[in-house]
Order: C-alpha cells, then structure tokens, then sequence
C-alpha cells in the first residue's frame, strides 16, 4: 500500500499493533500522530510511541471492542 492509499483508508488517531521484529513476540497497542509519507526506504507514519516513525508494514489495524 502506498501513502496515499494509507492516509484514505486509516485516519490520523487510529489505532494499530506495532510489531517491530516478526521473530520476537513484542507487540504493542500504539495510536498514530501524523499522516503517512513515501520515502525510498517505505512508507513511514509517526506514532506515539519509540521509535516514532515506523514503517507501515510493522502495523496491524486495532480491533476495536
């Protein structure tokens, strides 16, 4: 998915799983603070916990209860 498509579908507020390695099981409940933007390495958002800026493959979308 490119920004575009990701700044669409999720708004700024929403809520994602953050995994930063698939090999260790650490994932934590973080909410994003910005808009996504392209960059040659990906796709990169910012995000209310360390490390800040996340690529936006290491997000799942939150289920909400």
């Amino acid at each position: 998915m490119d920004a575009k498509g990701f700044n669409r579908k999720y708004k700024v507020g929403s809520h994602f799983i953050h995994r930063q390695h698939r090999e260790f099981p650490c994932d934590r409940a973080v909410r994003t603070v910005g808009v996504a933007n392209e960059f040659k390495c990906g796709v990169i958002v910012e995000i209310n916990l360390k490390p800040y800026f996340v690529r936006i493959n290491t997000l799942t979308p939150a289920i909400a209860f």
